[in-house]
């Protein structure tokens, strides 16, 4: 079986369209931090999100996934960023710290995936040093089950990823915004393709798991698209009649 065919299994009815005006025009595209002591964890997965984003929704993002470096002025050319890693790095420069404060306080969203499947990990530890820096004051803590990004596509229920390491994100919030949202479980790791099929193995695995980590991931990415638009209750009513008539994760 193909792999797109498998993908298309995977979901079938169960994916919701987008109204195209919730986006706006034109295309859009996502950034990755790029820090010089900091491979990419999962090369690839922020393009297979992409795909899944452009072929399930109406939302039109760009494929083109850009190396941000976190000090440029090209941070602003791109309305949500994403930070992955599996290992520790050194702390970011004053300059770096500077340009990503604005960045998060004027309409930015970072999204944080530690792919080191591990609790204590040194990304984790140098994660939230530098976001202490950045958001003096403003703590990661744990995101409640009433947050719109548990409800921006899907109806999220479990926190999923390639690992369970923690079973919820964590969030910073300025006032009613949340400009950060992180991940511990290898959200992308999850959803990564490789030749013929997915590229990682989940653990402790199954279908269900799978299924959960990529709606999951489609979420954050309409989250940071959207932004809190879902919260009236409107929407929410018309996303659980959908689900459970399309027979999908009723409550």
């Amino acid at each position: 079986m193909s792999q797109r065919l498998t993908r298309r299994t995977v979901l079938g009815s169960l994916l919701l369209a987008v109204p195209a005006h919730a986006i706006g025009d034109p295309p859009v595209g996502v950034g990755r931090l790029a820090l010089a002591d900091l491979p990419d964890a999962r090369p690839g997965a922020l393009a297979d999100l992409i795909a899944e984003v452009a072929e399930n929704t109406s939302v039109d993002p760009s494929p083109q996934v850009a190396e941000v470096d976190p000090a440029s002025a090209a941070l602003f050319d791109h309305p949500w960023v994403v930070l992955s890693g599996d290992r520790a790095f050194a702390p970011i420069s004053d300059s770096a710290v500077s340009n990503l404060r604005l960045y998060l306080r004027e309409g930015g969203f970072l999204f944080v995936d530690d792919a080191s499947g591990v609790d204590d990990s040194g990304f984790d530890r140098s994660v939230r040093r530098d976001l202490a820096r950045v958001l003096p004051g403003s703590a990661l803590t744990p995101v409640g089950r009433d947050h719109a990004v548990y409800r921006s596509f899907f109806l999220v229920y479990s926190i999923e990823g390639r690992i369970r390491v923690k079973p919820h994100l964590e969030g910073i919030w300025q006032g009613d915004i949340t400009p950060v949202l992180y991940c511990r479980n290898d959200l992308l790791g999850a959803i990564k393709t490789g030749p013929g099929g997915w590229a990682y193995e989940l653990a402790p695995g199954g279908r269900r798991q799978r299924t959960e980590s990529r709606k999951l991931a489609l979420n954050v990415a309409l989250f940071a698209l959207t932004g809190n638009y879902k919260r009236d209750v409107v929407h929410v009513d018309t996303l659980l009649k959908r689900m459970r008539k399309q027979g999908g994760y009723a409550e």
